[in-house]
Protein backbone atom coordinates (compact mmCIF):
# COMPACT_ATOMS: atom_id res chain seq x y z
CA UNK A 1 0.00 0.00 0.00
CA UNK A 2 1.41 3.69 -0.74
CA UNK A 3 1.92 6.29 1.37
CA UNK A 4 0.43 10.32 0.78
CA UNK A 5 2.41 13.02 1.34
CA UNK A 6 0.63 12.94 5.36
CA UNK A 7 2.88 9.70 5.58
CA UNK A 8 -0.02 7.37 6.34
CA UNK A 9 -1.33 4.71 4.41
CA UNK A 10 -4.49 5.47 2.12
CA UNK A 11 -7.68 4.13 3.00
CA UNK A 12 -8.35 4.01 -0.26
CA UNK A 13 -7.49 4.56 -3.83
CA UNK A 14 -9.46 7.40 -4.71
CA UNK A 15 -9.74 9.31 -1.62
CA UNK A 16 -8.03 12.70 -0.38
CA UNK A 17 -7.32 14.16 3.06
CA UNK A 18 -8.00 17.85 3.85
CA UNK A 19 -5.28 19.83 5.26
CA UNK A 20 -4.40 21.77 7.07
CA UNK A 21 -6.46 18.24 9.10
CA UNK A 22 -9.78 19.55 10.61
CA UNK A 23 -11.19 18.85 14.04
CA UNK A 24 -12.22 16.03 13.41
CA UNK A 25 -9.80 14.59 10.33
CA UNK A 26 -11.85 14.65 6.77
CA UNK A 27 -11.47 12.56 3.79
CA UNK A 28 -13.32 13.29 0.86
CA UNK A 29 -14.06 10.65 -2.08
CA UNK A 30 -12.98 11.97 -5.66
CA UNK A 31 -15.25 10.60 -7.68
CA UNK A 32 -13.62 11.02 -11.25
CA UNK A 33 -12.26 14.48 -13.18
CA UNK A 34 -12.71 17.04 -16.10
CA UNK A 35 -10.71 19.12 -17.90
CA UNK A 36 -11.89 22.20 -18.61
CA UNK A 37 -10.34 25.40 -21.19
CA UNK A 38 -10.31 28.63 -20.31
CA UNK A 39 -12.96 28.91 -17.62
CA UNK A 40 -13.92 26.56 -14.46
CA UNK A 41 -16.71 24.12 -15.91
CA UNK A 42 -20.65 24.58 -15.33
CA UNK A 43 -22.56 22.52 -13.14
CA UNK A 44 -23.92 19.41 -14.27
CA UNK A 45 -20.93 18.75 -17.03
CA UNK A 46 -20.04 14.91 -16.85
CA UNK A 47 -16.73 13.43 -15.15
CA UNK A 48 -14.52 10.81 -16.08
CA UNK A 49 -15.02 8.76 -13.53
CA UNK A 50 -12.61 6.61 -11.90
CA UNK A 51 -12.40 2.90 -12.17
CA UNK A 52 -14.74 1.21 -8.92
CA UNK A 53 -15.22 4.98 -6.87
CA UNK A 54 -17.91 4.25 -4.86
CA UNK A 55 -18.71 6.82 -1.59
CA UNK A 56 -18.51 4.62 1.17
CA UNK A 57 -21.66 3.72 3.06
CA UNK A 58 -20.39 6.44 5.68
CA UNK A 59 -21.38 9.26 3.23
CA UNK A 60 -18.13 11.04 3.15
CA UNK A 61 -18.33 14.24 0.55
CA UNK A 62 -17.81 13.50 -3.16
CA UNK A 63 -15.14 15.59 -4.52
CA UNK A 64 -14.04 16.26 -8.73
CA UNK A 65 -10.88 16.71 -9.64
CA UNK A 66 -10.91 19.77 -12.19
CA UNK A 67 -8.10 20.75 -14.56
CA UNK A 68 -8.49 24.31 -15.49
CA UNK A 69 -5.76 24.81 -18.59
CA UNK A 70 -6.43 29.68 -18.19
CA UNK A 71 -7.08 31.22 -21.78
CA UNK A 72 -8.65 34.55 -22.47
CA UNK A 73 -10.67 35.10 -25.82
CA UNK A 74 -8.83 37.58 -28.47
CA UNK A 75 -11.24 39.19 -30.36
CA UNK A 76 -9.97 41.11 -33.51
CA UNK A 77 -11.40 42.60 -36.56
CA UNK A 78 -9.74 42.05 -39.98
CA UNK A 79 -9.24 44.60 -42.42
CA UNK A 80 -12.44 43.23 -44.73
CA UNK A 81 -14.96 43.02 -41.21
CA UNK A 82 -14.24 39.73 -40.75
CA UNK A 83 -14.58 38.60 -36.38
CA UNK A 84 -12.29 36.29 -35.58
CA UNK A 85 -11.32 34.66 -32.08
CA UNK A 86 -8.27 33.35 -30.85
CA UNK A 87 -7.03 32.28 -27.31
CA UNK A 88 -3.83 33.12 -25.37
CA UNK A 89 -2.27 34.30 -22.27
CA UNK A 90 -4.00 37.60 -21.27
CA UNK A 91 -2.92 40.75 -23.44
CA UNK A 92 -3.13 42.74 -20.11
CA UNK A 93 -1.13 40.20 -17.97
CA UNK A 94 -4.42 40.22 -15.72
CA UNK A 95 -6.15 36.89 -15.79
CA UNK A 96 -4.59 33.67 -14.34
CA UNK A 97 -2.66 32.07 -16.88
CA UNK A 98 -1.03 28.44 -17.13
CA UNK A 99 -2.73 25.41 -15.20
CA UNK A 100 -4.70 25.64 -12.22
CA UNK A 101 -6.53 22.20 -10.68
CA UNK A 102 -9.00 22.12 -7.46
CA UNK A 103 -11.76 19.49 -6.00
CA UNK A 104 -14.66 20.63 -6.50
CA UNK A 105 -18.21 18.80 -5.10
CA UNK A 106 -19.63 16.43 -7.62
CA UNK A 107 -22.84 14.18 -6.96
CA UNK A 108 -24.77 11.90 -9.60
CA UNK A 109 -27.80 14.19 -11.90
CA UNK A 110 -31.25 12.23 -12.15
CA UNK A 111 -29.53 9.91 -14.82
CA UNK A 112 -27.58 8.56 -12.21
CA UNK A 113 -24.17 9.98 -13.90
CA UNK A 114 -21.68 11.98 -11.61
CA UNK A 115 -21.82 15.39 -12.92
CA UNK A 116 -20.31 18.70 -10.65
CA UNK A 117 -22.69 19.74 -8.30
CA UNK A 118 -24.42 23.03 -8.83
CA UNK A 119 -23.68 26.20 -7.35
CA UNK A 120 -20.74 28.55 -7.39
CA UNK A 121 -17.90 27.16 -4.89
CA UNK A 122 -15.00 28.99 -3.67
CA UNK A 123 -11.62 28.16 -2.20
CA UNK A 124 -12.22 27.73 1.77
CA UNK A 125 -9.09 27.58 2.79
CA UNK A 126 -8.29 24.16 2.63
CA UNK A 127 -6.22 21.83 0.60
CA UNK A 128 -6.68 18.42 -0.07
CA UNK A 129 -3.69 15.81 -0.25
CA UNK A 130 -4.65 13.40 -2.86
CA UNK A 131 -3.75 9.64 -2.80
CA UNK A 132 -1.20 8.55 -5.01
CA UNK A 133 -3.89 6.45 -7.58
CA UNK A 134 -5.32 9.87 -8.19
CA UNK A 135 -2.30 11.84 -9.19
CA UNK A 136 -0.64 8.97 -11.31
CA UNK A 137 -4.05 8.87 -12.81
CA UNK A 138 -4.53 12.41 -14.11
CA UNK A 139 -1.26 13.34 -13.76
CA UNK A 140 -2.06 16.13 -11.03
CA UNK A 141 -0.02 17.65 -8.53
CA UNK A 142 -0.08 15.75 -4.78
CA UNK A 143 -1.54 18.93 -3.07
CA UNK A 144 -4.42 20.66 -4.24
CA UNK A 145 -6.96 23.35 -3.37
CA UNK A 146 -10.80 22.53 -1.94
CA UNK A 147 -13.54 24.95 -3.50
CA UNK A 148 -16.11 23.94 -1.37
CA UNK A 149 -17.40 27.25 -0.01
CA UNK A 150 -20.78 28.69 -2.02
CA UNK A 151 -19.10 32.68 -1.68
CA UNK A 152 -22.51 34.01 -0.97
CA UNK A 153 -23.52 32.25 2.12
CA UNK A 154 -19.92 30.82 3.59
CA UNK A 155 -21.85 27.38 3.87
CA UNK A 156 -19.69 24.15 3.21
CA UNK A 157 -20.59 21.50 0.69
CA UNK A 158 -21.50 18.29 2.57
CA UNK A 159 -23.31 15.99 0.67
Amino acid sequence: MSTTALGAAEPSRWTARLHPVPDPAREVMVVGWHAAFANSPAAGIPLAVFPNAEPSPDHEPTMALVRIEHATAIDTIAPDGTHETSWGPDPFGIAKTGISWRLVPAHRDGDGRWVIAPGWWAAGGEQAVLSNSVTVRVGAPTVVPVYDHDPHTGKRWAS
